[in-house]
């Protein structure tokens, strides 16, 4: 029984009698604390999550060894084109401890921690056990429960750190001055300072209540204040019983002191993997002057030191890497760590946790995406400023040069150019813009789908449906303008479909923006690939060449029905074509005019839904791309 249930049930039934004693009261007044600390003390347990403790057993990692961009390994034997970076590596990360994992250049640090966190690294193979809570974990469920912190901090710039996240983060990760600036994006926006993007690329983690967290170099580049403070954020979410690893870069010895557990790698092995308080110790137990660490020195330091491997002296230094690597194994530290593997290697099981897929459900996350991507097109200076001023100045450059054009048998071309125009404008303006758009949201999207905070369809669709207004208004400017600028059929129905028409024709060409950026990935790519679906619309659009004589495969291009649409708006409606004495006259009246356009069976409605039907399967063709270069990239 529930607490409101509980409660609930002894108010009704103290009602129904009328009298109750002192003592009564008191007695039931206690009953019903009772009652409520123990369902509370229940839920509580109930809502609380199990805690992560994660364990490695024998890791080894080979790297595929490549020469002029192409691998051995298709020339090759197998064991000859691979390096080993990490040799039967095994260790523990518990809850509630800050653990660290140390060692030279090269000594497989952030190798290690990508295989831990499960995560796919080019070239990189790799054999051995992962697992949480005593069961090996996939790839899928180390996403639910994990959260990675990369080196480079990826975040839409436009929006405010409050924005960003909820007030219980700004005050954990100390963002509480800064959380009403905008982030920033570079050469663009000023925005909050680098040691406040650090601690913002923690908050925004730790968002989904991650069990584990994974944290790549993240004091790197910071001044020893702000490499200070970040520590602090990591020792702040160790401290609420999450369990988080971090390759950390030369820190300081205050940093250094954070950390409960150190694991030291050197040429891909374990050189010691335990107490931070006991690594002084550890090294004295050689009972060698040249192994014992002076008291005004930087222990972390000291230990990097003895455990590089120069390239001037490879035998020596390697001689003494493998007296520590087998001084740590006998001794007690190493000893209590190989066991407490052995142990949870006898009760490995295969069953996996279930967890939830996200945090939240998928209106909650199109929700959200919706209203980000919605002030971030607002307050993009570049993107919407830019592109105003571009449908502004075309728009007003068309309606000066066609300015009120008089309709007669020499005006006709004029008249049909403008049309042509203005499908010509509704792609260029909008379809190639667009491509950066996606493009530069990408690794942001990566990022945070890969934290499993929400799924690619919901970013799509509400991406989609955010930048839906923009491209709605754009081409309403630009119609008004160059319609009653150029002086085309003075009616307002006419208008309206002229309009319309515009609107359908812009979210045909950024549809085809989504689905060339989430093809290609690369803006520079993108631009490079698309103008070859593009540019052949503009020979085959039916203003160069009779729509009769467009061969059957140009159909689908959409400047056809684009062009043939606001032909046959116009032209219906001209029921005489004024021609004077000596004067070229292309046709009596509209219809006369489109037929030999070839252009007598075009639908103004009927090529309208084309081109709407054109718009969806464009954004399918985009939604299904990003989702399989998704699943490629886990």
């Amino acid at each position: 029984m529930s607490v409101e249930s509980s409660v609930s049930q002894k108010l009704i039934n103290s009602k129904r009698s009328t009298k109750l004693s002192n003592e009564s009261v008191v007695k039931f007044t206690e009953e019903i604390k009772t009652v409520t600390e123990e369902e509370k003390s229940k839920l509580k347990e109930v809502s609380r999550p199990t805690p992560k403790k994660l364990v490695w057993c024998n890791i080894e990692a080979t790297v595929a060894i490549t020469t002029g961009g192409r691998k051995l390994a298709r020339f090759k034997s197998k064991n000859i084109n691979k390096r080993p970076v990490i040799k039967g590596v095994s260790g523990v990360a518990r809850p509630g401890e800050l653990l660290a994992l140390m060692g030279g250049s090269g000594a497989g640090k952030t190798t290690l921690m990508n295989i831990l966190a499960r995560l796919k690294t080019k070239g990189v193979e790799y054999s051995g056990s992962v697992t949480v809570n005593g069961v090996e974990i996939s790839q899928t469920e180390m996403r639910k429960i994990s959260a990675y912190v990369q080196q480079i901090d990826l975040f839409c710039g436009t929006l405010t750190v409050r924005e960003q996240l909820t007030y219980s983060t700004i005050a954990d990760m100390n963002l509480t001055e800064c959380e009403n600036m905008l982030i920033g994006i570079k050469n663009k926006i000023k925005g909050i300072p680098f040691g406040e993007r650090k601690r913002l690329a923690f908050a925004c983690e730790v968002l989904t209540n991650p069990e584990i967290l994974f944290a790549d170099e993240p004091t790197s580049g910071l001044d020893a204040f702000m490499a200070t403070q970040v520590a602090m954020a990591l020792r702040s979410i160790a401290n609420k019983g999450k369990t988080v690893i971090s390759v950390i870069h030369q820190p300081s010895s205050a940093i250094f002191k954070m950390f409960d557990k150190v694991c030291f790698m050197a040429d891909g092995r374990i050189a010691y993997n335990g107490p931070v308080s006991r690594i002084c110790e550890f090294f004295e137990s050689f009972n060698d002057p040249y192994f014992r660490c002076p008291e005004s020195y930087n222990p972390a330091d000291f230990v990097i030191t003895k455990m590089s491997i120069r390239p001037d002296r490879v035998e020596k230094d390697k001689a003494r890497v493998e007296k520590i690597i087998a001084h740590y194994e006998q001794s007690e530290i190493g000893i209590a760590m190989q066991a407490e593997i052995e142990k949870v290697q006898s009760r490995m099981g295969n069953a996996q946790e279930k967890t939830k897929s996200y945090a939240s459900s998928f209106l909650t996350q199109f929700w959200c995406l919706f209203l980000r991507s919605f002030k971030t097109t607002l307050r993009d200076p570049t993107l919407m400023k830019v592109r105003v001023a571009q449908v502004l100045i075309t728009a007003v450059i068309i309606g000066l040069v066609n300015f009120r054009t008089t309709l007669s048998g020499a005006t006709v071309q004029n008249i049909e150019g403008v049309l042509y125009n203005c499908v010509r404008d509704m792609n260029f303006l909008f379809l190639f813009p667009s491509i950066n758009v996606i493009t530069s949201e990408l690794p942001i999207f990566y990022r945070e789908h890969k934290a499993r905070i929400y799924s690619t369809p919901a970013y799509f669709l509400a991406k989609s449906m955010a930048e839906l207004p923009q491209y709605t208004v754009l081409p309403i400017i630009y119609s008004v303008i160059v319609y009653w600028m150029t002086g085309l059929y003075p009616e307002l129905f006419t208008f309206i479909l002229f309009m319309v028409i515009c609107i359908l024709i812009t979210y045909v060409a950024v549809s085809v923006a989504y689905f060339g950026a989430c093809a290609f990935e690369d803006e520079g790519t993108a631009v490079t690939y698309v103008p070859i679906m593009v540019l052949p619309m503009l020979v085959f659009g039916g203003f160069y060449v009779q729509a009769r004589n467009i061969p059957i495969y140009y159909y689908p291009l959409w400047f056809k029905y684009g062009f043939e649409s606001l032909q046959a708006n116009h032209w219906h409606k001209i029921k005489n074509i004024p021609c004077k004495i000596g004067e070229i006259c292309p046709a009596k009246n509209g219809y006369e005019l489109l037929a030999r356009r070839g252009m007598e069976s075009a639908s103004v409605l009927g090529w309208m839904a084309i081109l709407f039907f054109f718009t969806i399967i464009l954004r399918c063709l985009a939604l299904g791309t990003l989702m399989l270069r998704v699943r490629f990239l886990k």
